[in-house]
């Protein structure tokens, strides 16, 4: 448990969010918000240390929190399904605690901060848990590549509806839209990287597959995850590892 509590980071705009609401009087609230963003992470961890997920480091930020995890890109579609929603589920469990140990404005305060960290992070935007959610659902159906690029559609899609909302309601989060803008500009840069990573991961390793694509044509933009490829070539089939060596002999 102690390794696991080393893993835990405030962002720095977490200090800056600190300091602002101390001096405004909200310490209460402060204390409120952040004790759930803390236990929502928490059931991220406990769902991927059940995962046997290796995990690098918590970073906590006013509203939310990103867990960074070492494991393979072609891990289990279900397991990033199940992470991405156990800190909402890890919420829920909250309501019912709440309701016996508040009491008062301290638990319609709790009913309202938790209402809202849950629908946020219900939000598809990159890096939220939704925006999770729905990546891993379209790689149940689309190529990697395909689902990545619908990934990011969806996110730029929603997070203008969301700036839009934000100015018709003048809910002010324009903090939080700046957040989210440059976690999607970290993803962008990533891109190639990540998507290069799959393919490299498909060459070296063999990973649990639950069905079998064949193809006519060698296109390595076809890979699933979960999903064992052969290629059409020459009056036979090559499975996915000899079209991807032939891709990584290029290069060396």
């Amino acid at each position: 448990m102690k390794n696991i509590l080393t893993k835990f980071h405030l962002n720095i705009t977490t200090y800056l969010f600190f300091l602002i609401a101390f001096l405004c009087g909200y310490f209460k609230e402060t204390i409120l918000i952040f004790s759930i963003v803390f236990l929502h992470e928490c059931g991220h961890v406990i769902t991927i240390l059940l995962c046997r997920y290796k995990i690098l480091k918590i970073e906590l930020y006013p509203f939310g929190g990103m867990t960074k995890i070492d494991k393979p890109i072609n891990s289990s579609i279900n397991k990033e399904m199940l992470i991405s929603l156990s800190g909402i589920c890890m919420q829920l469990i909250l309501y019912p605690i709440a309701y016996i140990i508040l009491e008062g404005k301290t638990y319609q305060t709790f009913l309202l901060y938790n209402t809202t960290i849950i629908l946020f992070n219900l939000l598809p935007i990159i890096p939220l848990d939704g925006s999770i959610f729905f990546h891993s659902l379209f790689e149940k159906f689309f190529p990697y590549q395909k689902a990545f690029q619908c990934y990011k559609v969806l996110s730029v899609i929603c997070f203008f509806l969301f700036i839009y909302g934000n100015y018709k309601y003048k809910l002010d989060n324009y903090f939080i839209c700046l957040v989210l803008f440059f976690q999607f500009l970290t993803l962008k840069k990533e891109e190639k990287y990540l998507i290069q990573r799959f393919y490299l991961e498909r060459y070296l390793h063999t990973f649990p597959s639950k069905k079998i694509e064949n193809h006519y044509q060698k296109d390595i933009k076809v890979l699933k995850k979960e999903t064992t490829h052969f290629f059409y070539d020459h009056d036979s089939f090559k499975n996915e590892k000899e079209v991807l060596k032939e891709k990584f002999a290029k290069r060396v």
